[in-house]
């Protein structure tokens, strides 16, 4: 309940009576709450006997006033809005509460609690026993974690040229037929994978085969140095080879 500030108030020295002038007090104003007089002095209201009439202790202690202003604050009602909002509170949360038992009395939750044990990010993973991986990016770059795309998982199979995404790696792009630079041979289909050393822009190029039924493909490779490529060389192995009797072999 608000302050009630309406109308005026007329009050004398050493008496406890309060008559109002356009007030309503029966409504906006208990026993036991405070009157604040127009001496700005604080009385307890003790009766209350109509719209304009009320009682206070002590009896009023400063100069008569016959058209004062005054307040009521509703002290009661403060009590009764702060039990119920207690109440409330204790309802929606006291078994929560409750169930927080030795942590709640804990400035730092320990890790043997549930917590970190630490006040920031770089204690609370010292606390969990993170590595640095934990902090790590995701992607190609030194100190990067792979994704699976980044370990042999390719997300889309589009034509392009056999020389982009140059980093080192496996391409995520399954590279199909009339992609351009790409070897030719075996099924059409190729992985890429990429060895570079350090940032340089040299490179080796690995095509590995993507099979079909009934054909394994073939492996190659070849070299990209000063922006330059070498010719491709296929690796032969029983899938491309026969071995004649004297035991050498021949590209089928």
């Amino acid at each position: 309940m608000p302050w009630y500030r309406t109308g005026t108030v007329s009050v004398a020295l050493n008496s406890n009576a309060v008559v109002g002038s356009g007030t309503a007090f029966l409504a906006n104003s208990r026993v036991g709450d405070a009157f604040i007089g127009p001496d700005g002095g604080q009385y307890e209201v003790t009766n209350i006997a109509s719209n304009t009439s009320l009682s206070i202790t002590p009896n009023y202690r400063s100069a008569s006033n016959g058209a004062g202003s005054y307040a009521l604050m509703p002290v009661q009602g403060y009590t009764k809005d702060l039990a119920d909002q207690v109440r409330a509170m204790i309802q929606q949360w006291g078994a929560t509460l409750a169930g927080l038992g030795l942590v709640s009395t804990q400035n730092l939750v320990p890790v043997t609690m549930g917590g970190t044990g630490g006040t920031t990010p770089a204690a609370a993973r010292a606390g969990l026993q993170l590595g640095s991986a934990a902090v790590a990016s995701i992607g190609y770059a030194d100190g990067n974690v792979a994704d699976a795309y980044a370990t042999g998982r390719t997300r889309t199979s589009v034509v392009q040229s056999w020389l982009t995404n140059a980093v080192h790696g496996l391409d995520p792009n399954l590279y199909p037929p009339g992609s351009p630079g790409m070897p030719s041979g075996g099924t059409g289909y190729f992985y890429k994978q990429i060895f570079r050393h350090s940032d340089g822009s040299n490179r080796l190029t690995v095509a590995w085969p993507y099979g079909l039924a009934g054909n394994s493909g073939t492996i190659k490779f070849q070299s990209i140095y000063d922006g330059a490529t070498t010719p491709w060389i296929e690796l032969y192995h029983t899938g491309n080879t026969t071995r004649a009797a004297d035991g050498t072999l021949k590209a089928i």
